[in-house]
């Protein structure tokens, strides 16, 4: 027997375990290299989702539901400043805030989180607010875990082009610490400690936990190649596992950009029939539709918890553009800024530090 064919065919058998899935991003946490420490995401859709960068000020007032859920909800005024990119400039799905603390929502589909008999009924947070909530009211992964037990995570369909309900949630904070937040029959399910550094999409994190495992004794050779969420997070747990100690800080946001661009997907991948399923479901309500080009990474954050650099790579430009939160005083700024359609920000010829093109804007409540 050829010495080729054994790799291959266990490539091949591999392959075969791995679960189907849908819509697709990626998270990655690299929290394991001294003096380094930094996280990214993909957004894998069928278009940008007009995204805009919104820099929110302390103080901002918010209620975490709204109509039937508005009297059974909480409310709260921001005790952190933060940056986030938000889809259709409506709902928050990305960000930082000035503690460190980084919060990202991925497509899932757990359902609503269920009352529980027998238990004091928690008020609703809808998921519109979700990363709001996390972001504007809590320092460490530690304080968001426990804030999250208190509430009754909702999901909330918008009438946007992008899934604002059916999501799960990724935090870390400047400590390197990490939790997996998602809805699993009816019930919120938290995976919390630093060993949580990826998350891609369905199925539940447990499933995807167990399929790893599977993998653990990959090369090169075998680890999955394909773009589907369990592939992507048994490749990029291995690929994180083989990155060099890095040298400096561009190096080291370098080696994390390697690893998602090897889970990224080109722009215009030919679609299954799910996909396609998913994409005209949010078509009509695309606002920008000569942006959609078809299923693919259309950009990845970056945020650098150690250096307070919160960076977007679109899949636009060949450069990115960031906003370092240690220019602003969040004990001194009372207006909201944003820049929107950042997608587009190659088209003008911006590249590096985006503070200047901020435009005052009225608060997000």
């Amino acid at each position: 027997m050829s010495k080729g064919i054994v790799p291959l065919a266990l490539a091949a058998s591999l392959a075969t375990a791995l679960l189907p899935a849908a819509e697709a991003c990626t998270r990655v946490l690299w929290n394991t290299q001294p003096g380094y420490l930094l996280s990214a995401r993909n957004l894998d859709f069928f278009g940008p989702v007009s995204p805009s960068l919104v820099l929110s000020p302390r103080g901002v007032s918010r209620v975490g539901a709204t109509e039937e859920n508005a009297a059974h909800t909480v409310r709260w005024k921001a005790r952190y400043g933060s940056v986030a990119v938000y889809a259709d400039n409506v709902f928050p799905m990305d960000g930082m805030n000035e503690k460190g603390l980084v919060a990202h929502t991925l497509y899932f589909t757990g359902g609503a989180e269920q009352p529980q008999p027998g238990k004091p009924e928690k008020p609703v947070l809808e998921s519109s607010h979700w990363l709001s909530f996390i972001l504007d009211n809590h320092a460490t992964v530690a304080e968001a875990v426990a804030a999250i037990r208190s509430v009754r995570l909702l999901p909330k369909r918008l009438p946007i082009d992008y899934a604002s309900d059916t999501k799960h949630i990724a935090i870390e904070d400047a400590s390197g610490d990490s939790a997996i937040i998602e809805i699993v029959k009816g019930e919120t399910v938290i995976h919390h400690g630093r060993q949580f550094t990826v998350l891609t999409n369905p199925p539940d994190y447990d499933t995807m936990l167990k399929q790893e495992k599977k993998f653990a004794a990959s090369t090169s050779e075998t680890i999955p190649t394909g773009w589907q969420a369990d592939a992507r997070l048994v490749r990029a747990n291995w690929l994180l596992k083989t990155l060099p100690r890095p040298d400096n800080v561009e190096e080291a946001r370098g080696f994390l950009a390697s690893i998602m661009h090897s889970v990224a997907m080109p722009i215009g991948l030919m679609a299954d029939p799910l996909d396609l399923s998913v994409e005209k479901s949010y078509e009509p309500y695309s606002r920008y539709p000569a942006e959609n080009r078809g299923v693919g990474t259309y950009w990845t954050t970056t945020a650098d918890m150690k250096n307070m650099r919160y960076a977007f790579q679109s899949a636009s430009s060949i450069s990115p553009v960031w906003l370092d939160l240690r220019d602003f005083d969040f004990a001194r700024l009372k207006q909201t800024k944003a820049i929107s359609r950042l997608n587009l920000y190659g088209s003008k010829n911006w590249a590096g530090n985006a503070r200047q093109y901020l435009q005052d804007v009225a608060a997000y409540h």
